[in-house]
């Protein structure tokens, strides 16, 4: 009887396992993400270059309800290793970051409810 329970919970948690695979791996790059983003300023245009590879890699692993929140956060880093060092055109960025902030806002609501990954808190 033991042994059958056994073989029910394996059975079970392995088809869990598969089903939620996207997910998981999601949620894991969500969490290497998590631990470089502290070093970013959200007020700061410039940061986002750090994590610009990483918030690709997400924005194409996204679940479709943030997918288009990862667009925006990839869109503005882009715009703003663009940018480079231009003063004004940062100072230009600096102001657009309304959008992103929005975005980041549901990147970090969905984190916490489907994958239990705290982003940094927004300045």
């Amino acid at each position: 009887m033991k042994t059958l329970a056994v073989l029910a919970t394996v059975a079970v948690g392995a088809g869990l396992l598969t089903a939620c695979s996207d997910d998981q791996a999601y949620c894991v790059d969500l969490a290497k993400y998590a631990a470089k983003a502290v070093d970013v300023d959200p007020q700061k245009p410039v940061d986002y270059v750090k994590i610009l590879d990483q918030a690709k890699k997400l924005q194409g692993s996204a679940p479709k309800d943030v997918k288009d929140d990862w667009g925006v956060v990839v869109a503005f880093a882009e715009k703003a290793k663009r940018a480079g060092s231009d003063k004004a055109e940062l100072a230009k960025l600096g102001k657009q970051t309304g959008a992103v902030m929005t975005a980041y806002k549901n990147i970090s609501g969905q984190a916490k409810d489907s994958c239990k990954v705290d982003l940094p808190k927004l300045n």
